[in-house]
């Protein structure tokens, strides 16, 4: 059901991302729940929401860039679709000579995990999520009222 955290659905998109093996690499797909209020410190809010859909330990706080906020990562929905898609497809774009996933199943796996978010929803890219040791770290994370959540491809060339 659209607007909240579906295990269902996401193991079903989790089962569709595993017919598609990275050459190189993973998928990072999570979601988890946004407390009440999270807007009245939504900074902070998004940085443990962003940390825990993570697979991986973030720095503490006092060594984290104190210069950007999460805003700046913020895009309109057709670039995030864009993102993703390619992000999916991989192919030429990550030194691979065959695309991971065909660009209309690509499409269809980016609508199965648009379709777990209410209507009214924030995009974010270069998150930089998953695994450093990988070259490629690609995706979206989506975050609605009640939840947020990550479509990434961590992948080497």
């Amino acid at each position: 059901m659209a607007g909240s955290v579906d295990s269902e659905s996401l193991d079903q998109l989790r089962h569709t991302l595993g017919q598609y093996p990275r050459m190189h690499g993973y998928y990072l797909l999570n979601l988890v729940p946004l407390p009440l209020g999270w807007r009245d410190d939504e900074e902070g809010s998004l940085t443990t929401a962003f940390e825990a859909l993570d697979d991986q330990t973030w720095a503490p706080p006092e060594l984290r860039p104190k210069d950007q906020l999460w805003v700046d990562s913020e895009v309109e929905e057709a670039k995030a679709r864009v993102h993703a898609i390619e992000a999916l497809v991989g192919g030429g774009a990550v030194g691979h000579s065959r695309d991971t996933v065909p660009q209309g199943d690509a499409f269809a796996i980016w609508k199965r995990f648009r379709d777990l978010f209410l209507p009214e929803v924030r995009f974010f890219i270069g998150l930089g999520l998953g695994d450093s040791a990988y070259v490629y770290q690609q995706g979206v994370v989506v975050v609605d009222d009640e939840k947020a959540g990550c479509l990434y491809v961590v992948e080497n060339d």
